[in-house]
């Protein structure tokens, strides 16, 4: 149910900011710029209670100046969500916040819990609106969450279904397009293949300004697509406004791998060869001192505890372009760990898990330190993504917007 919007109690004596909106006449630019720029340093708790000021605050609070503007701010210290497994089949689960390696975990409250049939899978985090895949498999149904604004928008469904051929893996992403300002989801399946048939892959993209499903030209998806298998299951890591999977060569899964990429402006394909590692080697897709990278674990003949960083370098010369892998870090740990992400830049992620819980590691490869936290038992999983508070609407323009109601959200504003 849409939640009414909060009024300021007659009784109740105005505070500095509300008295600098009372005079409903326009503000001179300065005075304007003064009162965005103190509400852009406000949580967004506090925010959201001073759009019923005014008219005009209530304007400038859900412009896309402010929003820009509150987002540029809180992008320069992200937050990290944890997704927490309390049982086998993922039903029972949490979603925490974490501000630093010394705050205490947070559970988030998660509004439209009611109408999942089985848990959410995070498919992406971007500019504080999660994207998650709600259906029991096959990744057919959506939602777009803004966890600090505690809106919710249910996306329609993929254009693209099993009713002529039986799905056989897809895989997602979700991003932002800086040049339109679109928020993108991707969807590719494979479909199942006879021995003697081709492989058959079909593509197709969201878009939060037009609320709608594409299909992608299937010359272009074939082109590059329709020797590769981007996994079941798999989320796409975003790298320089394109989303990156890693594929195996369809038919040749154990040796043969590159990463696939997709462009979020051009939505173009694209292969990007990776270093021919042994068999059984694991790879993690990385962003890495703003470069696309490899976190390389594991694997036949390799210790359990050593991690490659590995960057992906493309420059141009006089000779023309040229593309390469260099190796930045081999890192040997004090303990069997896999690699996650990179957080801040430069500090690795690493997931360790033994007898008694899972533990989260950040590691500096410059200066090889490294601080534990624990995360929870080890019976079951955990898994960690980059968030950052944000105004983002979950909507574009004609949209349905969902909130929680009034009693909702004071329960879970007590619960903060």
């Amino acid at each position: 149910m849409k939640s009414k919007r909060r009024s300021t109690s007659p009784e109740t004596s105005p505070s500095p900011m509300e008295s600098m909106a009372e005079d409903s006449t326009p503000s001179p630019f300065h005075h304007n710029d003064l009162i965005k720029d103190i509400l852009s340093r406000l949580p967004i708790k506090y925010i959201k209670r001073f759009e019923s000021v005014s008219k005009l605050w209530y304007s400038l609070i859900n412009s896309d100046d402010f929003i820009s503007a509150h987002l540029r701010r809180t992008s320069r210290r992200p937050t990290l969500l944890i997704h927490r497994f309390h049982n086998p089949t993922g039903s029972y689960f949490t979603i925490s916040l974490i501000d630093s390696l010394n705050a205490i975990l947070r559970d988030v409250r998660v509004p439209f819990l009611n109408s999942v049939i089985r848990f959410p899978k995070i498919v992406g985090s971007c500019n504080g609106i999660l994207c998650l895949d709600i259906s029991p498999c096959y990744a057919r149904s959506f939602v777009l969450w803004n966890i600090s604004t505690r809106q919710f928008r249910l996306l329609p469904r993929p254009r693209i279904n099993d009713s002529r051929r039986a799905y056989w893996m897809v895989a997602t992403g979700f991003g932002h397009n800086p040049d339109t300002n679109d928020y993108k989801l991707v969807r590719i399946v494979n479909f199942q293949s006879k021995l003697d048939e081709s492989h058959i892959v079909r593509a197709e993209v969201f878009s939060w300004i037009t609320g709608t499903w594409r299909l992608i030209d299937v010359k272009k998806t074939d082109a590059k697509l329709a020797s590769w298998v981007t996994h079941e299951g798999q989320y796409a890591k975003t790298m320089n406004d394109s989303f990156c999977w890693i594929a195996n060569k369809f038919g040749d899964f154990g040796n043969r791998r590159c990463i696939v990429s997709f462009d979020l402006a051009t939505e173009e394909f694209r292969q990007i060869p990776v270093p021919d590692f042994s068999a059984g080697v694991c790879c993690k897709i990385i962003k890495f001192k703003e470069s696309l990278g490899l976190a390389v674990y594991a694997g036949s003949g390799r210790p359990l505890n050593r991690i490659e960083l590995w960057v992906f370098e493309e420059k141009c010369n006089d000779n023309g372009s040229s593309m390469y892998w260099d190796k930045l870090h081999t890192i040997d740990l004090d303990f069997p760990g896999i690699p996650i992400g990179v957080y801040n830049d430069t500090e690795l992620l690493i997931k360790r898990v033994d007898s008694q819980c899972v533990t989260l590691t950040f590691y500096d490869p410059y200066n090889e330190s490294y601080k534990n936290v624990p995360m929870c038992n080890s019976e079951f999983s955990c898994e960690f993504y980059s968030y950052v508070d944000s105004l983002v609407p979950v909507i574009s323009a004609g949209d349905e917007l969902l909130e929680e109601d009034e009693e909702e959200e004071a329960e879970a504003e007590a619960m903060e």
